[in-house]
């Protein structure tokens, strides 16, 4: 068996894994090797449906050092005056060039494709069996902790019988012909996604079912703009704020953010159970609400030729028909565990799902020569519950975690500038009055917003 000598083993070349070994190359003069199952870096991205697009803008996604599209903003259009969003075929190019021009580029990144990691530095390539043993003189990268799960890697959660036409929404475009009717099953943006392109194709919307099993709150993308645009970021998180600081019950804060347009849902008539952070535009939200015919019977059980067995009920079906699986968890559930342990990194989001930035801030902290205890203080991992609450709970835990970074004298500096933060400053950016006024408006409300959230959890929990 071979032996592999390096400073890290980096498991999973998805956006956790890539932007972390980014950072490491920026900070420190460590040698990784970097593995991952699938033959290509780009995560989930790899297994992403053809009609896919980042949800948020491309400024605000990828490494650290490495701008993601040329930073412009959409010429036409319902995103007009919004940047641009990638879609799937350019993330998949941009990790793939990153890797070959960056990370082998710099002689001190090895990457093994199609290779398992079993545990304890070993690994193994399933197409040859040969295995290796990888020693990390620093330690193992976990950066498939908070892997996404999409319908291409996950089964559906509930039974096909034969004789059923259920594809994924990567199969739906391969289909011969159009079929006659549409069967759309999942609550997340993977099914908006499915239903808009639908709607796009030209389906009527009479044609599609939408199985939703309970309803979402969605960020508008309007409010999650980066760099020129950033002010509006800040406008979003304001409203939560404010939304916050003046509600007594967590139906006040989400009645306020719906009114100013820091959130969206598809069906106005639907208080919404799920929020997870997806985003989308209120054009998205108009075309979803042209499919009236929705089932909301609970989750689905079983999937027959003639009829769906859900939770509370059934409805008919026909052999015809196409039904979709959208219904992958998307989101890791795992609960957060310590992002630094002795001998091991375990790469979690830290602030507001994003993942850009989580991944390059543990790495940097990881070079500096902290305590064990000081690396874990700086990144607190974060979890969204799939709660209202608990997002809630997530976008203030990352906001005082920000703050952190901020005071950091080695961080502070960084971060103010780093492409990956969506508010930073920019060089040579004049004065912007209006942004100020946002900023105070932060501070005015930042401490009765924590108040709140306390009194809120207590409810809750109580």
């Amino acid at each position: 068996m071979s032996v592999i000598e390096t400073d890290y083993l980096v498991v999973g070349a998805g956006m956790a894994g890539m932007g972390f070994v980014d950072s490491l190359l920026d900070v420190s003069d460590a040698e990784v090797v970097l593995v991952d199952r699938r033959a290509a870096p780009g995560g989930h991205w790899l297994e992403s449906y053809p009609f896919v697009r980042l949800h948020q803008p491309s400024p605000w996604y990828g490494v650290a050092s490495t701008p993601l599209g040329d930073g412009g903003l959409e010429s036409d259009g319902p995103e007009q005056g919004h940047y641009t969003r990638a879609s799937g075929a350019e993330i998949r190019d941009y990790f793939s060039t990153l890797l070959r021009d960056r990370f082998l580029g710099s002689g001190r990144v090895r990457f093994l494709p199609a290779t398992e990691h079993l545990g304890e530095g070993r690994v193994r390539s399933p197409e040859t069996g040969a295995e290796s043993i990888v020693r990390a003189r620093r330690g193992v990268v976990d950066a498939t902790y908070t892997a996404s799960r999409t319908p291409e890697s996950s089964p559906p959660p509930f039974e096909v019988a034969e004789g059923v036409r259920l594809v994924t929404p990567a199969g739906l475009t391969r289909l011969d012909g159009p079929p006659e009717s549409v069967v759309v099953i999942g609550t997340g943006k993977t099914a908006m996604d499915t239903c808009g392109w639908l709607l796009e194709q030209g389906c009527p919307p009479e044609r599609i079912t939408w199985v939703r099993t309970r309803d979402a709150w969605l960020n508008n993308r309007r409010f999650l703009q980066p760099d020129r645009l950033a002010a509006l970021t800040v406008e979003g998180t304001v409203g939560f704020l404010e939304a916050l600081a003046g509600a007594t019950t967590e139906d006040q804060v989400f009645e306020h953010l719906e009114r100013v347009g820091v959130l969206l849902r598809v069906d106005p008539e639907v208080w919404p159970t799920v929020f997870r952070g997806p985003t989308i535009s209120e054009h998205e939200i108009h075309q979803l609400r042209r499919i009236t015919d929705v089932v909301r019977l609970g989750r689905v059980l079983r999937v027959e030729p003639d009829r769906i067995v859900l939770e509370q009920g059934e409805v008919p079906t026909t052999p015809g028909r196409v039904h979709v699986h959208c219904a992958a968890p998307g989101l890791p559930d795992a609960p957060p565990v310590p992002v630094f342990a002795a001998d091991r990194i375990t790469v979690q989001y830290l602030s507001r799902l994003n993942m850009p930035l989580s991944s390059a801030v543990i790495a940097r902290v990881e070079a500096l020569d902290l305590p064990l205890e000081e690396k874990n203080r700086l990144c607190p991992a974060n979890f969204v519950d799939g709660g209202p609450l608990g997002y809630l709970q997530m976008l203030l835990q990352g906001l005082a975690t920000e703050g952190l970074w901020r005071g950091h004298p080695d961080l502070g500096p960084w971060f103010a500038t780093t492409r990956v933060n969506a508010t930073r400053d920019l060089p040579g950016a004049p004065p912007d009055p209006a942004r100020d006024v946002l900023y105070g408006r932060l501070l005015e409300a930042i401490e009765p917003a924590y108040a709140s959230m306390a009194r809120l959890t207590a409810g809750a929990s109580g």
